[in-house]
């Protein structure tokens, strides 16, 4: 991977941050996708998250900072785009949560913090957008960094073995390389769960019935071999 392609993804979202909600706020099949994508989010995420700060990594607009901050839960929430920053803080205050939690910007390949920082930390669709398995790898290791030992990562990634995976041959990261790359960061993986037929892609392509099928259908599959998924959302722990 070449320093290039991060900089593409942070030009890439900067670029968007204006219309970045309309998609999935406006759209009836952007909706569908999105609380698909909490709803994964929800299962997953821990109901008790043990001491420690808790940072977010890519909070974007908000789509899983509020979700959290409704748990009553204090933390920072990062971006690399200050545009994307700006339209958080406003839902932040507006939904009165601006005193739980500090937003400021951040890269997820130099993280401005201390190591053994944080006891929890978790960033969605963040590290799939990166396409080069050393920039994936070189994410999760610097995220390995300030995470405290005993201290717990939710992420998810793009699953190049998947059936999705080998049809679009977009995807970088097989299993065993992520698996691989948590170990080399000295982590493990606790809990999994999979997306197998949930995506924009797929959805914009059905009547939205058969959408909210399919929606139906792949939360039922979620725990089913969710290292075969092709969304696949982790839960490790530093040791």
């Amino acid at each position: 991977m070449t320093e290039q392609s991060r900089v593409n993804v942070q030009e890439i979202y900067s670029d968007i941050a204006d219309s970045y909600d309309e998609w999935r706020e406006e759209n009836p099949r952007g909706r569908l996708v999105s609380d698909h994508d909490i709803h994964m989010f929800n299962s997953i995420f821990p109901k008790e998250l043990g001491d420690g700060e808790v940072l977010e990594i890519g909070a974007g607009t908000g789509r899983f900072t509020l979700p959290v901050l409704e748990r009553g839960v204090a933390f920072t929430a990062t971006d690399v785009n200050e545009s994307m920053l700006e339209s958080l803080k406003v839902k932040v205050e507006e939904c009165g949560f601006a005193d739980k939690c500090k937003v400021q910007t951040a890269d997820i390949f130099n993280l401005d913090f201390d190591d053994s920082s944080f006891g929890f930390i978790f960033t969605l669709h963040v590290i799939p957008r990166f396409q080069s398995l050393s920039d994936q790898v070189a994410a999760i290791k610097e995220i390995a960094r300030v995470l405290k030992p005993g201290g717990r990562l939710l992420f998810n990634y793009s699953n190049r073995t998947s059936l999705y995976g080998l049809l679009r041959k977009k995807h970088v990261a097989k299993h065993s390389e992520i698996k691989a790359a948590l170990k080399d960061a000295n982590m493990r993986i606790v809990t999994m769960r999979g997306k197998w037929l949930m995506s924009r892609l797929l959805v914009n392509r059905l009547p939205l019935f058969l959408g909210k099928l399919v929606g139906l259908t792949d939360r039922a599959m979620s725990r089913f071999l969710p290292g075969f998924a092709w969304d696949v959302y982790i839960i490790a722990e530093k040791q």
